[in-house]
C-alpha cells in the first residue's frame, strides 16, 4: 500500500529541487566565510569593469573639459579625484553585495535545513513502511 503522505513530502521535495533548491544548493557548498568572500571578488571584478566603463562615458562625453585639464598640467589631483570616487565607488558596491550575499546564504540555510528534515521524515516514513 502507498503511503500518502510519504509520495505528498516526496513531492514537495522534488519540486523544491526543480525550483529554489537549484540556487539555494550550491550556495551551502561552502562556509558562510568562503561564499561571501568569492562573491565579493566577483563583486569586485564587476565594480571595477562598471567604473571603466563609467569613466569612458564620463570623457566622451566631456571631452573639452578633459583637454582643458590635460593641457593645464593639472594631472596630479586629476587622478588623485580619480582614485578617490574609484575607492568610494568600489566600497559602496562592496558594502552592498556583502550585506546581499550574506543575506542570501543565511535564507539558503534556512531553505535547505528544512529540506533536509523533510528528507528525513521520508526516511522515517520508508523505514516504517518497511517494517524496520
Amino acid at each position: 500500500m502507498l503511503n500518502e503522505e510519504r509520495i505528498r513530502l516526496m513531492t514537495k521535495m522534488v519540486c523544491y529541487e526543480e525550483g529554489e533548491g537549484k540556487e539555494y544548493m550550491p550556495v551551502k557548498q561552502y562556509y558562510r566565510r568562503d561564499y561571501v568572500s568569492l562573491e565579493m571578488l566577483k563583486t569586485f571584478v564587476t565594480s571595477t569593469i562598471a567604473f571603466g566603463i563609467l569613466c569612458i562615458c564620463f570623457v566622451l562625453y566631456n571631452m573639452e573639459n578633459i583637454a582643458e585639464i590635460l593641457n593645464g598640467g593639472n594631472l596630479v589631483s586629476f587622478g588623485i579625484s580619480v582614485l578617490v570616487k574609484y575607492a568610494i565607488f568600489t566600497v559602496i558596491y562592496q558594502v552592498i553585495a556583502f550585506l546581499i550575499y550574506n543575506r542570501r546564504y543565511t535564507k539558503a540555510g534556512a531553505s535547505v535545513r528544512k529540506y533536509y528534515s523533510a528528507l528525513k521524515k521520508v526516511q522515517r516514513l520508508q523505514e516504517k513502511e518497511d517494517g524496520r
